[in-house]
């Protein structure tokens, strides 16, 4: 079989012959573990932002008033720029991302969102377009009151609505179902060592999408799990990733169960032991206890009102801890960014200081002969601006350092905001999730109580509880026998066996394509690293496993021993590099968006900032089908990088909206 021509029926001929069973055996336990083969080479699909529009009414702020503003785009390199912070440049890149996730208001700061009564996004998957539409009233912040609508465009300007009510959870989630059906994308499976299982879908792809720093990551957000390994195979395109995905939780999932029944082989019997004396002890209990009839009419109406309730708090309960898990995942990047803003602000403070106390330094002597330095020198070198040591005419401080620390201050107090929002939003929604926690533990503590007070009425309600009991109490004895004589080898022989042929088989059908791809990347990112400025980089190279092995200066490193900089340049260099050689290959799935918010602010002077992009601008030159918008503050040299056409300025003290 070679690499991309393997079908499905190949593929059981090949398990069921290296895990020596019938191909039968096989399907039935892929079948009980959800495991499909995936053999088609995918299409790529392009995502495109096409309009943003945001009406509202700004409050608490110089420039109070209602605002209506919608901005266009295409594809190729786009700026939102402004000449000073909090124009509302990230605000708008925030609501991107928002709409094209489909949560509310996920990043968008809190005043913000209050001042927002309408969001309108309209965003092409390939020819197909999407429209997303949020509506609450202006200065309300409250969810309950927020309405969402997606649509599908059906022909014309008629929109075929694929969700329309409350702007949370579901919202969310019918966004995921139509772009992960549309760009051919699988949820990710895990399973980890402490028997915890974990599904990765839209959140954790889209992330890879927008970079609002310089992460600890190539692609996403996510680190656990492998999750960057996971992003870069998808984005690659390989054939059965995802079925070798499902198939390598299964069998880690089946191999945990094993090992916990090899540890622990005896305890299943005292827990049956101590079932059956409970059992025991209640029909002891039922034979003496009598108790006047009730009123069993009453009791079976109460019970089919408190059954329906429980469905409801049921729903609430999973809806609100979604909610409190998005919140968290939200949390942890806000505070990932939080914390390397804080790092690069310390680091330009520390090296500014450092260059105040070298300038005060005036040595009562030269340091090499020890000739002394006489006060009156120090007098007529700073008349003359020079340096009384070495006689250097004094420079003025690079103004561009200033204004760097002024950004990176601001992008700290926007992230801190960010982090303390996030955080109010995790408690409050904990404790809604505590609350409706406590309400079903009240709805099933009171149906317990109805259900015990119908078995214990009357006499031929005690014979028929009797029989229950004495019927558990037979059975415990049977499963009691039957585990004593069990050993921990008599569970699902064969699935363990399948599964390891089933990983096995499944890697070697994608790992000599995927090499071929990772060296083709490797030489691909690495070119782009150069161009976008990180200094001496001699290669860089993919290996299967996804680690991105450098060679900086004839120096061994990785990704997150760059410094920020280089480590925001060397994710842009990625995607751009996947894109490309997905291009040359035909296929591939990376879907062609990428959204940079206020990257200058790591490490880079405005000419670097303007350089990298114009290297970005002539990578995406050759090709119609990559956007990329950069949120930033203007300076000419980059104004001169960006197309005019291609330029949203919030100019002065003017806003973006």
């Amino acid at each position: 079989m070679t690499t991309n021509q393997a079908t499905a029926a190949q593929w059981l001929d090949a398990i069921a012959a290296k895990a020596s069973v019938p191909v039968a055996t096989v399907q039935s336990v892929l079948d009980r573990h959800g495991i499909e083969p995936q053999a088609t080479l995918p299409r790529r699909r392009r995502v495109t932002v096409r309009s943003v529009t945001l009406k509202g009414e700004k409050m608490g702020t110089d420039q109070d008033g209602p605002f209506d503003r919608t901005w266009k785009f295409g594809t190729g390199l786009w700026a939102v720029l402004s000449d000073r912070n909090s124009r509302g440049k990230s605000s708008l890149l925030n609501v991107i991302q928002s709409s094209i996730r489909g949560e509310f208001p996920g990043r968008i700061k809190p005043d913000v969102w209050r001042w927002l009564s309408h969001v309108e996004a309209e965003f092409d998957v390939d020819a197909v377009a999407y429209r997303i539409i949020v509506e609450k009233p202006s200065g309300d912040d409250a969810l309950e009151t927020v309405r969402g609508t997606f649509s599908r465009r059906s022909g014309g300007d008629d929109w075929l609505d694929l969700y329309q009510g409350p702007a949370g959870q579901h919202l969310a989630l019918a966004v995921e179902d139509a772009l992960m059906t549309e760009l051919a994308f699988t949820k990710f499976h895990a399973f980890n060592e402490s028997g915890q299982s974990t599904t990765h879908s839209w959140p954790a792809i889209s992330s890879a999408l927008f970079v609002s720093g310089p992460g600890n990551a190539i692609f996403g957000e996510i680190r656990v799990d492998a999750m960057p390994l996971r992003l870069l195979q998808l984005f690659m395109g390989l054939p059965w990733i995802s079925t070798y995905s499902a198939a390598s939780t299964a069998l880690k999932r089946v191999q945990a169960n094993q090992r916990e029944r090899r540890g622990k082989p005896d305890k299943a019997t005292p827990r049956l032991r101590e079932r059956l004396d409970a059992v025991e002890r209640a029909l002891n209990g039922a034979r003496r206890r009598y108790r006047p009839a009730v009123d069993r009419a009453r009791l079976r109406l109460d019970l089919v009102t408190r059954d329906a309730e429980l469905v409801t708090l049921r729903n609430a309960v999973d809806e609100v801890r979604g909610q409190a898990g998005a919140l968290e995942q939200q949390l942890t990047g806000a505070r990932t960014i939080l914390a390397d803003t804080r790092r690069a602000l310390q680091q330009l403070r520390d090296d500014r200081a450092a260059g105040v106390v070298f300038r005060q330094l005036k040595p009562v002597c030269c340091p090499s002969c020890e000739t002394g330095i006489d006060s009156t020198k120090y007098q007529a070198a700073e008349a003359a601006e020079v340096c009384a040591v070495c006689g250097t005419r004094h420079t003025e401080a690079d103004p561009e350092e200033a204004i760097r620390l002024v950004d990176l201050e601001a992008d700290v107090e926007d992230a801190a905001a960010s982090v303390a929002r996030l955080e109010t939003e995790v408690a409050t929604t904990t404790r809604a999730m505590r609350a409706a926690e406590a309400k079903l533990a009240d709805a099933l503590k009171a149906i317990h109580g109805i259900e015990a007070e119908m078995a214990s009425e009357g006499e031929a309600e005690l014979e028929l509880e009797i029989r229950g009991l004495e019927a558990q109490a037979e059975q415990l004895h049977g499963l009691i026998a039957e585990t004593e004589g069990q050993t921990a080898s008599d569970a699902a022989p064969d699935d363990e066996k399948i599964l390891i042929a089933t990983v096995a088989v499944t890697k070697s059908l994608y790992d000599g394509l995927a090499r071929e791809i990772l060296s083709e990347a490797s030489q691909e990112i690495t070119r782009l690293s150069r161009l976008f400025g990180v200094e001496n980089v001699e290669s860089m190279e993919w290996g299967t496993g996804g680690a991105l092995s450098i060679v900086q200066g004839g120096t061994p490193t990785s990704f997150t021993k760059l410094n920020l900089g280089e480590r925001l340049r060397v994710r842009i260099a990625a995607a751009l590099a996947i894109i490309a050689v997905s291009r040359k290959r035909q296929f591939g799935r990376h879907p062609g968006l990428l959204v940079l918010d206020s990257p200058a602010a790591q490490e880079m002077t405005g000419v670097d900032f303007a350089a990298l992009l114009a290297s970005v601008q002539q990578a995406i030159d050759q090709t119609d089908d990559i956007q990329i918008i950069v949120g930033a503050v203007a300076r000419p040299e980059l104004r001169d990088v960006v197309l005019g056409g291609h330029q949203y300025h919030a100019e002065g003290d003017s806003f973006l909206f």
